[in-house]
């Protein structure tokens, strides 16, 4: 009987070890254990899935994340799949992994030399009780002298310092919101490569572009541009008084299109700057009535921690039923005006030229059945958002956010139109084409003159209450000549020296920010002009870099602007993180701990919600106006 218990003891024996040493022997990142919960994740920023990269040396940043575990029990392997090979293999060893831990969190970056072609990644996080996850991510190294010089300089770089592929963990006390983004140190400030101009421009015209010269009449101006062209690519013209070593791509989110980026030229233009000339070509044309964000990627560098300025641009393509005025006219001794209507798209009707489109005023107007002295009244009717919905109700045009009025249980999704005092006509001029000064067919701020109305953003703005006329024009505390209602004065926080002087909101951009700024911050940079899911019409993604985690956007509460709304926003920029312009906005409170960065003052501290404990309670000169005042002239308690 002992005999017989002592062979199943010892066969009990073997087969737990065997079991025990085959999960080290036979791991691969296929093998990943899965549960409800305790899992750790793990997310990929930089750079995109399936991204087609001009250099050999790539640098992907991530962050990983355990809920019941903190972040320094937390591992990672990389594997690469090879070829037909059943089994992946771990590269962790063959480049440079780093990891910088935070409280519930942790950064990491990778860096390391590939060869030309496809290649296939599996990235594992591993808690300390050995559960892991995976993700899985592709890019394609597309070769050429650039990749080759890239490489090389990275690797003099890393013998140069004496590095090699050991992992190095930092700490950080600060919190970020965004794990993209890496301050640079005050002895960096100018150093940093910046966005001087972006074009939409036609393929193959690229070697045209000349820093600093007149471009050709084709190229087009990214910001806010309407009815480009489907088969143009994106220039980008990046600054730097550093030498740009590429390990990332510039372009990090692109909508959901995909191409490849190039850079196609280094011009030196002075002995303290260089241009560096980027091309983003799309696999396939763009999709029509379609509006596309371009982000420049924050991890962009000439150097360690002299990351680009974060920004980013729209632009929306034209129609699909658009023609090109040279692809209606075969003949050149054709006259625009005589060509017929049924050979004539709607956009092109509507859009075109004031002295060749003389039969779309039928559209809006009726010589016999006119129901104003406008004589409004046409084939849509006398309501005169008829005519623009016909066709920016997405079927033809890009779709424009559905009116309030008759979409109440979507309050939120259009401040301008709640009430009858304002329309589309009210910014728009419907009898003016798009042009590339004026793409989106602004009104004149005066019937007497030709002074259009503007919309300034980070590559034009100044600061001044002209580059911001669309939405000072009726912001003006003036009464509107429609609903006889008194609009809030906006203005005077552009205008009035005592506002302007007193305010936390006046930037100076900084040398190598790409922009001229000088002034109180565009109204764009928190407002949206057709759509919103907040109150407001406040954006949701505060900064220029592209937001995926809910809870790192501003998510407004109810339709009333109160002080827990309110200080919800001001913190989505005063986390020091979030930067434009140059200027990161400083932190309140720290993100991990919710304590405030200065513990003389615990009004700073997360959820303060009392309403006298608003962020205008302090920041305004008090009155009805506070909260107004506190957002757009903020009141600085002491000088910095």
């Amino acid at each position: 009987m002992k005999r017989t218990n002592y062979k199943r003891k010892l066969i009990s024996y073997v087969v737990i070890w065997s079991l025990f040493l085959s999960s080290f022997l036979l791991y691969s990142p296929k093998n990943v254990a899965l549960s409800a919960s305790g899992v750790p994740e793990i997310a990929i920023i930089t750079p995109n899935a399936g991204a087609m990269l001009d250099v050999s040396t790539v640098e992907f940043t991530g962050t990983i994340s355990e809920d019941q575990t903190s972040s320094d029990k937390l591992s990672i392997k990389i594997f690469e799949q090879l070829g037909d090979s059943q089994q992946p293999i771990e590269i962790t060893g063959e480049g440079k992994l780093s990891i910088t831990m935070h409280d519930k969190y942790a950064d990491f970056s990778f860096l390391k030399d590939f060869n030309d072609g496809v290649h296939n990644l599996t990235f594992v996080v591993t808690d300390e009780n050995g559960v892991s996850n995976k993700i899985d991510h592709s890019f394609t190294i597309t070769g050429g002298e650039q990749s080759k010089n890239t490489s090389m300089a990275i690797k003099n770089g890393l013998t140069n310092q004496g590095q090699t592929s050991a992992v190095e963990i930092t700490t950080s006390q600060l919190s970020i919101v965004s794990a993209a983004v890496n301050l640079p140190a005050d002895e960096q400030m100018g150093k940093r490569p910046y966005m001087e101009k972006m074009f939409l421009i036609p393929k193959g015209l690229a070697g045209e572009y000349e820093p600093g010269k007149i471009v050709p009449e084709t190229f087009l101006p990214a910001e806010d541009m309407t009815r480009v062209p489907l088969n143009y690519e994106v220039l980008i013209d990046v600054r730097s008084s550093e030498p740009i070593t590429t390990t990332q791509p510039l372009v990090t989110f692109f909508g959901e299109i995909t191409g490849k980026e190039k850079k196609i030229k280094t011009s030196k233009l002075s002995d303290e700057i260089s241009a560096y000339i980027y091309t983003f070509t799309p696999d396939k044309p763009f999709d029509p009535r379609t509006t596309y964000y371009v982000y420049l990627n924050p991890n962009f560098s000439n150097g360690p921690g002299e990351n680009i300025i974060p920004r980013f641009l729209k632009f929306t393509t034209v129609s699909a039923n658009h023609q090109d005025v040279k692809d209606l006219i075969q003949d050149p001794d054709t006259n625009l005006a005589d060509i017929p209507d049924h050979k004539r798209s709607l956009d092109f009707n509507i859009h075109g030229n004031f002295s060749n489109v003389t039969n779309a005023c039928a559209y809006c107007h009726s010589a016999h059945n006119g129901k104003n002295e406008s004589l409004e009244g046409g084939i849509f009717g006398n309501d005169e958002e008829n005519v623009c919905m016909a066709c920016h109700d997405g079927t033809t045009g890009t779709k424009i956010a559905p009116k309030v009025a008759d979409h109440k249980a979507e309050l939120k999704t259009n401040q301008h139109v709640q009430s009858s005092g304002s329309s589309c006509t009210s910014c728009h001029n419907p009898h003016i084409p798009g042009t590339p000064e004026n793409p989106n067919s602004f009104k004149a701020i005066s019937d007497k003159d030709s002074h259009i109305r503007t919309y300034k953003k980070a590559s034009t703005a100044t600061g001044k209450a002209d580059d911001f006329s669309l939405c000072l024009s009726c912001h003006n505390g003036k009464k509107d000549e429609k609903s006889q209602k008194v609009i809030t004065d906006i203005k005077q926080y552009y205008s009035s020296t005592t506002y302007i002087s007193q305010s936390g909101h006046k930037i100076t951009a900084a040398a190598d920010s790409g922009s001229n700024l000088d002034g109180q911050i565009p109204c764009a940079e928190c407002h949206e002009t057709h759509s919103s899911n907040n109150i407001k019409m406040l954006r949701a993604e505060l900064g220029n870099i592209k937001i995926t985690d809910d809870k790192d956007k501003f998510i407004s509460s109810g339709i009333e602007w109160n002080a827990e709304n309110e200080r919800e926003f001001c913190s989505k920029c005063h986390n020091g993180s979030t930067q434009i312009y140059g200027v990161t906005g400083k932190a309140i409170y720290d993100k991990e701990t919710g304590k405030a960065i200065n513990p003389d003052n615990p009004d700073h501290n997360k959820g303060t919600k009392n309403e006298e404990k608003a962020c205008s309670a302090c920041h305004s000169n008090g009155g009805d106006n506070a909260f107004r005042e506190a957002a757009h002239a903020p009141k600085k308690i002491t000088n910095p």
